[in-house]
């Protein structure tokens, strides 16, 4: 039944970015398309999987400088649910790959989206020195996932892109917790759960070179698989023994 789920969820997607196609053909890359395609994006999947969103420090999520936004990944449900992070003036880092995907792929990159050839470390370095200018130039905030892939209930160790791309922007670094859904969800329910997202304080690149990212990197890792492990203890229906959500 969850694989029926998700396949429907990916045509909803799939026909919700088919008909937002519009706005950005009127207004190709524009800072806010992101922001509005998000947010219609978020209720719509919101409304199908039966989940609510939950927020502390909303307001970080829009803020009025450039930052680089980091978050938890999680699984394939970040596809649907991913959106509930984006305001106006922000857009988010992805691969390559993402074009392919029909409509999705197509809206993802007329809103203004970062895509980059993760393969290439040569093009994608050069891709994220652009992102930095881009940032300044467009006063931009961008969301990365700096796991770089889904890490299914085991935190992965943070790549340095996004790390990177705030020292050489020179912008803070805007730490996101979103609950760990696969010790609370049961898509079984049409009431899938509740999804809680804390914005932790800002962190300061002021000051730091390329050689800091490392340690910039472990910081941030550090900080947010702890405190997400604990936002997850405030969820309903959070269950400590539970290893993936019921499906």
């Amino acid at each position: 039944m969850y694989s029926v789920r998700v396949s429907l969820a990916f045509v909803l997607l799939a026909l919700t970015a088919l008909s937002l196609t519009p706005l950005t053909l009127i207004r190709p890359f524009h800072r806010h398309n992101m922001g509005d395609v998000s947010t219609i994006v978020t209720r719509v999947m919101g409304w199908y999987w039966g989940v609510r969103f939950e927020y502390e420090n909303e307001d970080r999520l829009q803020p009025k400088t450039p930052h680089v936004l980091i978050a938890n990944h999680q699984d394939t449900q970040d596809m649907f649910f991913a959106e509930s992070l984006i305001r106006h003036g922000t857009v988010s880092l992805g691969k390559w790959e993402v074009l392919y995907i029909p409509f999705i792929g197509w809206l993802y990159f007329l809103a203004g989206n970062i895509v980059i050839k993760r393969a290439n470390k040569e093009k994608a370095q050069k891709a994220l020195s652009i992102a930095a200018q881009k940032m300044k130039k467009n006063d931009l905030s961008v969301l990365i996932f700096p796991e770089g892939t889904r890490n299914w209930g085991e935190p992965l160790p943070f790549k340095l892109g996004a790390f990177k791309l705030a020292i050489e922007a020179g912008v803070p670094i805007q730490p996101i917790c979103v609950s760990l859904r696969h010790k609370t969800m049961n898509y079984r329910k049409y009431h899938s759960g509740v999804v809680k997202i804390k914005c932790l304080e800002p962190i300061s690149t002021e000051g730091l070179t390329q050689e800091d990212a490392v340690d910039l990197a472990v910081r941030c890792r550090k900080l947010i698989e702890q405190e997400c492990i604990e936002l997850t203890k405030t969820v309903p229906g959070y269950d400590e023994n539970q290893t993936e959500a019921i499906k």
